[in-house]
């Protein structure tokens, strides 16, 4: 989305959205449920794609929740997706060992 990449950098007078550019930080200390669901997902996103769209909107609400951001989960963006993607990527490499 060319827009989208043109104004990530800025925010909305009216606070409908904030910037985009701010790199979102998991906190050290997740409780077990997460660290479980986020093990458990993994399993429908290891391809890289998800296995449907229950996945998907799956990965984007544990992805809000763990990382306070607020992606709906209908989106079809490949940014927002891949973004996602990468934070749950992430704390399963932490996790998984």
């Amino acid at each position: 989305m060319k827009l989208k990449a043109r104004i990530s950098n800025q925010y909305c007078p009216q606070k409908y959205w904030d910037k985009t550019s701010e790199v979102m930080k998991a906190p050290d200390d997740l409780p077990q449920h997460l660290i479980d669901e986020v093990l458990d997902i993994w399993k429908d996103l290891k391809t890289g794609r998800a296995k449907d769209v229950t996945a998907k909107k799956r990965m984007i609400t544990l992805y809000n929740v763990i990382y306070m951001t607020n992606y709906g989960t209908g989106t079809n963006c490949g940014s927002c997706i891949s973004t996602c993607y990468d934070g749950i990527k992430k704390l399963y490499k932490k996790y998984s060992e």
